[in-house]
């Protein structure tokens, strides 16, 4: 879209109806790219950038309004059927004058006691200002001449649901909660994330981020009530997943049972397909089971999200490593299609002197997180001293007390505020007694034989931004000196091991799968990759959305069709908003956490849940911040 006739998006009035369109600002919404359009209507307004139906386009928009209006406090719900109705009857030709009056009389009272973002904002106010500016569009109607409805197109979002890399329905799935629906919400968060119990407690929840209650408050907790559906199945005996309504006789390779691989597993089976996962672990979950320790994520949790998934008909075989991606042998087996989720196992190079040379006590971060979880054991011996400020640094470190490690010390060459790790995760570290050296580089890894004695090191200051957006780090000249350790262990990233795919697959220069972005499709005919083997190492639910993707895709390429990417909302600030009004301050209901003298004795779970009690009241604060787009 490159002009409109009229915009009331964000309060902000463009009317160029007596005159040449104007080109779209700011002021107006461009999310849906390059697809034409006559007319929009919006939660945040209207815009019009031809000759449009605008009486029935706002009657298209209360329909879809409707269907997102709770009714618990019935202003919504009762004011949009009222306005619908009157609607109704002028295009019908049964409207008065009056009605027109009336529509706008009802949507002011929708909008001043509706107790929710929804009705409160969102359900009424782009068709007030149709009403408003396009009046003589609706009182052409009250003539007693029938009007005409058009067909129109929806899509429907929220702040926290374009957050969510897997773009869950998170009002929705709360509103359940709210009501004691426990059970048919884990069916809503199931449709997008088929590991709730998992991301429920280790997710990074972008979605508090986005949430609206932190300008008023404080975030709803949506991990932990994501989490909370999952815990009351479980505590019920977890019940099964549905299965499939029909059997296709397509199969579906895919390689690696991480969250990507388990994803796309699960909605593939759901599809119908014939799936075999080749996991070259003991255990489902990649690094969910063999990168995030015990206190974080208890393994029961995983296993049983991943036996469900194998119940489903999904034929894991673990302790299968593929070797060699020979397309010949899987075709020959019958696979129509290959997924590729193989993860980013393999640790980054430190890139400082010794660290190749194989001293004892020097382990990759990545690789102790994994011996770990598979029950090789580890001697407590000394000092231990982590570099680098991620998750992976924190889960080493915390781990590395929870062994009897008496002196546990990471090594950061940015401060704190650059750290990319959890701020609760950071927080927990220093409670339970980790130390944290800040703008400190290793130089060289120092040794006594071949056993690790220690690191040399150098101070850091603060440059100009790199390509991250944080602060570069530049060396101190002459601010070298000695860290003693008994242990070392270098946690500042990983990458794919891409070994097994010979020459044959297309690289990115990151030393990942090169994929397009829309369908996943590598260079290889029926071959698809996704996850971090793609992005890099991102998050669990971002792998978790790729298998998502993926399925959807596979599903496409195997029926012959073209794979729709879905409805994006990145072109326009989704949390902008008109007529909030004054919401009632209500803190987060809080969980409790084991005491750092507890935590560091042994490996078991550091947060408590809500209770079905707690989780009900915590998910009452949720504001429904539907944002529905209309247009035709």
């Amino acid at each position: 879209m490159s002009a409109v006739s009229f915009s009331s998006w964000n309060g902000k009035i463009i009317d160029n109806r007596t005159g040449k369109a104007a080109r779209v600002d700011a002021g107006v919404p461009t999310m849906l790219g390059d697809k034409s359009f006559t007319a929009l209507m919006g939660w945040n307004g209207l815009v019009v950038s031809g000759a449009a139906n605008i009486p029935s386009l706002a009657l298209g928009y209360l329909r879809e309004a409707r269907k997102l209006s709770c009714g618990e406090c019935s202003v919504c719900s009762i004011g949009i059927d009222r306005i619908a109705a009157l609607l109704e009857g002028l295009i019908a030709g049964r409207g008065k004058k009056q009605d027109v009056a009336e529509i706008e009389r009802v949507a002011r009272g929708v909008m001043e006691l509706s107790k929710c973002n929804f009705g409160r904002a969102s359900a009424v106010t782009p068709v007030l200002d149709a009403v408003r500016y396009y009046k003589d569009d609706f009182l052409a109607l009250a003539t007693g001449k029938k009007g005409t409805t058009s067909p129109y197109k929806t899509a429907v979002t929220a702040p926290c649901i374009e957050a969510c890399p897997a773009r869950l329905d998170i009002p929705g799935y709360i509103e359940l909660i709210r009501n004691n629906k426990f059970d048919e919400s884990l069916d809503l968060i199931r449709k997008r994330c088929i590991l709730p119990g998992v991301i429920g407690r280790a997710c990074t929840h972008p979605c508090e981020e986005a949430c609206i209650r932190n300008g008023i408050d404080q975030t709803l907790a949506i991990r932990l009530l994501k989490r909370a559906a999952a815990d009351n199945d479980l505590a019920s005996g977890g019940g099964a997943l549905k299965k499939p309504t029909a059997e296709r006789p397509e199969k579906v390779a895919i390689v690696g049972a991480g969250p990507a691989g388990l994803a796309a597993a699960y909605h593939l089976r759901r599809m119908g397909y014939q799936v075999t996962i080749f996991e070259a672990f003991p255990k489902g979950g990649g690094m969910a089971a063999v990168g995030i320790p015990d206190y974080r994520l208890p393994k029961n949790i995983l296993e049983h999200e991943t036996r469900l998934i194998r119940e489903l008909g999904a034929d894991i075989q673990y302790n299968r490593k593929i070797t060699k991606l020979d397309m010949d042998e899987l075709t020959a087996q019958g696979f129509k299609a290959v997924f590729l989720g193989v993860g980013a196992h393999e640790g980054t190079r430190m890139g400082c002197k010794g660290e190749d040379a194989g001293y004892e006590g020097f382990v990759d971060g990545a690789v102790f997180l994994r011996d770990l979880a598979l029950g090789k054991p580890v001697e407590p011996k000394g000092k231990v001293v982590i570099v680098g400020g991620g998750n992976v640094a924190m889960d080493c470190a915390r781990s590395c007390l929870r062994l009897g490690f008496k002196d546990v010390e990471i090594l950061y060459r940015r401060t704190r505020k650059e750290m990319p790790a959890r701020a609760e995760e950071i927080d927990e570290a220093l409670e339970e007694g980790v130390k944290i050296r800040y703008l400190v580089a290793p130089v060289s890894v120092l040794a006594d034989g071949n056993r690790v004695k220690g690191l040399e090191c150098i101070r850091m200051k603060l440059g100009e931004p790199d390509s991250s957006g944080r602060r570069r780090p530049v060396p101190v000249k002459g601010s070298e000196f000695k860290v003693k350790a008994d242990m070392v262990i270098p946690a500042i990233g990983q990458k794919p091991e891409l070994g097994f795919a010979g020459d044959v697959l297309q690289v990115t220069g990151w030393g990942t799968i090169e994929v397009n972005p829309e369908t996943l499709r590598t260079n290889l005919e029926g071959v698809f990759a996704g996850g971090d083997c793609v992005s890099g190492p991102a998050t669990l639910i971002e792998a978790l959305d790729a298998g998502n993707r993926v399925a959807r895709s596979i599903d496409a390429y195997l029926q012959g069709r073209t794979f729709e990417p879905e409805m994006s909302f990145k072109g326009i600030d989704v949390k902008a908003q008109r007529a909030l009004g004054h919401v009632d301050a209500c803190p987060q209901e809080k969980v409790s956490l084991l005491e750092p003298k507890e935590r560091v004795k042994s490996f078991a779970e550091v947060e408590a849940p809500y209770s079905d009690a707690t989780a009900m009241k915590e998910a009452n604060r949720c504001l429904r911040c539907y944002r529905l787009v209309v247009w035709e």
